[in-house]
């Protein structure tokens, strides 16, 4: 029995988000070459769920897994992530790389251990989506309110892609993905395909998500029905509002609000995608304004829980 070591790391090492995949082969069961179309697979598939993943942070985030080095005395291939797609001023911020590369681990970690339960009896996809957004949220990468899951349909072809690569395997060979010093062998009996189990409530092409969230007042608009500024965390908002009661109370006079003040509000993020189930758009909207807080110089309590 011989092994294949895929080492995948970010720019610089960082232990708690190497991946490492590691194939027990046997030497008997035909050509070399089979060995390494299987690893192929695994790192194409891979590669397809990170883009998969990243658009739940941000839609114009790319990531590739490019090989870094290859030893040859002990079969290693060493990969890097590689990010494009963020704002400059992101990308040269060393905790936010580390924040998207512990992410993606995350996420394609529990796609692995999803896609071992048994056919029978394995959650619907729309789990494991929903806990991909939930991974997506704790980041708070881009202080955004709302991190769409990922399409379903989307997420789907990496899966059955990383699926067919484990049917590959012969009887007496093993995967073995180990994160710093955890490691988790793959389930190779375990190879359905999950865009059997997909259905047209899966492919749907708009996702609507809303949520009450505390909302810091930059730049009101007094008399049109422009959009208003305003401050969540670290990010800058330009949203509308549509709630019309609210406004029409506001202009005329019941609220006299000014910068600095804060709205509770409900707000309704809508996310679309394309004929693939990539997505294409958000769409960020004040359906209902709840209450008004003055400002008092002091706001960090405003987010408590």
């Amino acid at each position: 029995m011989a092994n294949i070591d895929l080492h995948f790391s970010d720019d610089e090492p960082i232990p708690e988000t190497e991946l490492v995949l590691k194939i027990d082969y046997s030497e008997n069961s035909g050509s070399a070459a089979r060995v390494f179309e299987i690893a192929a697979d695994l790192i194409h598939s891979l590669e397809e769920m990170d883009r998969v993943f990243t658009q739940s942070i941000h839609i114009g985030l790319e990531t590739a897994l490019v090989v870094e080095d290859l030893q040859k005395s002990s079969l290693k291939i060493f990969l890097r992530n590689v990010l494009r797609g963020l704002p400059d001023e992101a990308l040269k911020d060393g905790d936010v790389k580390k924040l998207i590369g512990h992410y993606l681990f995350k996420a394609k970690y529990a796609a692995i251990r999803w896609l071992d339960e048994p056919e029978n009896d394995h959650r619907p996809i729309s789990d494991l989506t929903e806990e991909i957004a939930v991974l997506a949220r704790e980041t708070d990468m881009l202080h955004l309110p709302d991190y769409p899951a990922p399409n379903p349909a989307r997420l789907a072809q990496p899966l059955d892609r990383f699926q067919e690569a484990k049917r590959r395997f012969a009887t007496d060979e093993n995967l073995t993905i180990t994160l710093g010093r955890d490691e988790y062998k793959v389930d190779l009996g375990s190879d359905w395909l999950p865009s059997e189990t997909v259905s047209e409530l899966d492919e749907i092409k708009e996702l609507v998500n809303e949520q009450d969230i505390y909302l810091i007042i930059g730049k009101p608009d007094f008399i049109g029905n422009a959009k208003w500024a305003f401050r969540h965390g670290k990010r800058s908002l330009s949203l509308r509002i549509e709630d019309e009661d609210w406004l029409i109370n506001f202009r005329s006079g019941k609220y006299p609000i000014k910068p600095g003040d804060a709205l509770r509000v409900r707000l309704r993020s809508e996310h679309k995608y394309d004929e693939k189930g990539n997505l294409t758009s958000t769409t960020e909207t004040i359906v209902k304004v709840l209450d008004v807080i003055e400002g008092s110089g002091e706001t960090g309590d405003l987010f408590q829980a």
